[in-house]
C-alpha cells in the first residue's frame, strides 16, 4: 500500500514531461546521499529534470530525511534491499523522460557535468550510454571505461592484479594507455554514473535483475552493442566518486575486478575502514561483508559469462573459469582475515 501511494505521488507530481530523470539507489549512505543531492541542485541541468531516490530499506533514516529536507525528490521505499538493478528499474519504470542518469549516492556532480552528457547524446545519436570522466576524492583518475572481459584476460587480470597491478593484461583491460582527452566509443562504462537514452533501453530491455550487484553495468552495455547501439566515454563531463582516495568508503561500480568491492547497492561503508576498528564485533561484521561481497561478485561474473556465451562454442570454456572465481573468493577471504 505504501509503495502504491508513493507511485501515485510520483504520477501526480509529474505534471510535465521531464527531459531527464536522475536515479539514485540508496542503502545506508545518508551522508553521501546528502552531498550527492546537494551537488545536483547546486549544478542543476538546464533541461527539465526530476530526481528519484530508491531507498533499499536503509536503517539510517534515509526515507525520513528525503521527505523532510528534499521535498522535490521523488521517493520509492523498499521494505528490503532489492539490489542495485532492481532499484534502478523501479525508478525507470516510474518515469518517462527522454534520458536517464544512473548515479551512485557517493558521487557528486560539477557545474556542467550533466548538461555535457545530454548535449553529447544530441551530437551522437547512436550513443545509447555515455559515461563521464570519474575522479577519486583525491583527484586521481578512476578507470571507469574498460574492455569487455575475455575468459583468459579476466582470469589473468584477476590473479595478477593482486601481485603485479601494472601487468599488461590488467592495463589492457582497464585501457590504461588509452588517451582520455576526447570522447570515444568503448565496450562499457561504470554504472556509478552513466546516462542512458530511453529509446535505446526500450530496445534492449531494463537492467538484468539477476545481478543483485556487480556486472549489471557490463551487461547492459554489452546488450546495447548487441542491439546496434553504441557506448561512449565522455571525458568533457566529470564527476567525483568517493572511492580510492577516501578511507571512508570503497564501493565502486567499476566492476569485474577484485579492485572494486561493494556491498548491497554499492553504498555500504568502507570495508577497510571497518576492519581497522578495534571492536571485535565490528571486525567480524565487516569481514563477513567483504566475503559476502566477493561471493556475489564471483556469482555475477559467472552469470555474465553463462548468459552471454552459453549459445556459442565458448560455453566449453565456462568450466575453466569456475576455479578462477573460487581462487578470487579465497584471496578475498584471506585478505579480510589478514586485515582483521
Amino acid at each position: 500500500m505504501k509503495i502504491a501511494e508513493e507511485q501515485r505521488t510520483i504520477d501526480d507530481r509529474r505534471e510535465k514531461i521531464k527531459k531527464l530523470s536522475i536515479i539514485i539507489a540508496a542503502y545506508n549512505s545518508l551522508d553521501y546521499l546528502r552531498e550527492c543531492l546537494d551537488s545536483i541542485y547546486a549544478h542543476s541541468p538546464e533541461a527539465g529534470f526530476d530526481i528519484i531516490v530508491v531507498d533499499n530499506a536503509s536503517s539510517d533514516g534515509t526515507g525520513e530525511i528525503i521527505k523532510k529536507d528534499y521535498p522535490d525528490v521523488l521517493l520509492i521505499s523498499n521494505k528490503k534491499n532489492k539490489g542495485f538493478a532492481t532499484a534502478c528499474n523501479q525508478a525507470i519504470a516510474a518515469t518517462d523522460s527522454k534520458y536517464i542518469l544512473l548515479i551512485n549516492s557517493d558521487c557528486e556532480v560539477y557545474k556542467g557535468s550533466i548538461d555535457r552528457l545530454m548535449d553529447y547524446f544530441k551530437e551522437v545519436p547512436k550513443a545509447a550510454i555515455a559515461g563521464p570522466k570519474i575522479v577519486n576524492s583525491d583527484g586521481s583518475l578512476q578507470y571507469s571505461c574498460r574492455r569487455f572481459p575475455s575468459f583468459f584476460g579476466a582470469a589473468v587480470h584477476s590473479i595478477l592484479t593482486h601481485i603485479y597491478p601494472d601487468n599488461p593484461f590488467s592495463k589492457r583491460y582497464k585501457l590504461v594507455d588509452v588517451s582520455r582527452k576526447e570522447p570515444f566509443p568503448v565496450d562499457w562504462v561504470s554504472g556509478s554514473c552513466m546516462m542512458i537514452r530511453r529509446n535505446a533501453l526500450n530496445d534492449t530491455g531494463p537492467l538484468d535483475e539477476n545481478y543483485f550487484m556487480y556486472v549489471e553495468d557490463i551487461d547492459i552495455c554489452y546488450r546495447m552493442w548487441q542491439n546496434g547501439w553504441e557506448v561512449h566515454y565522455m571525458p568533457h563531463s566529470q564527476i567525483l566518486h568517493h572511492i580510492g582516495g577516501s578511507s571512508r568508503k570503497q564501493s565502486s561500480k567499476t566492476s569485474m575486478g577484485p579492485d572494486s568491492p561493494k556491498e548491497g547497492t554499492g553504498d555500504d561503508r568502507s570495508i577497510d575502514t571497518a576492519l581497522d576498528k578495534k571492536h571485535s564485533d565490528k571486525d567480524r561484521i565487516s569481514r563477513k561483508a567483504a566475503i559476502r561481497a566477493s561471493y556475489r561478485m564471483q556469482r555475477s561474473v559467472f552469470y555474465f559469462f553463462w548468459k552471454n556465451y552459453k549459445k556459442s562454442f565458448r560455453v566449453l570454456l565456462i568450466p575453466f573459469i569456475i576455479p578462477i572465481l573460487g581462487l578470487r573468493l579465497i584471496i578475498a577471504v584471506l585478505k579480510s582475515l589478514i586485515k582483521g
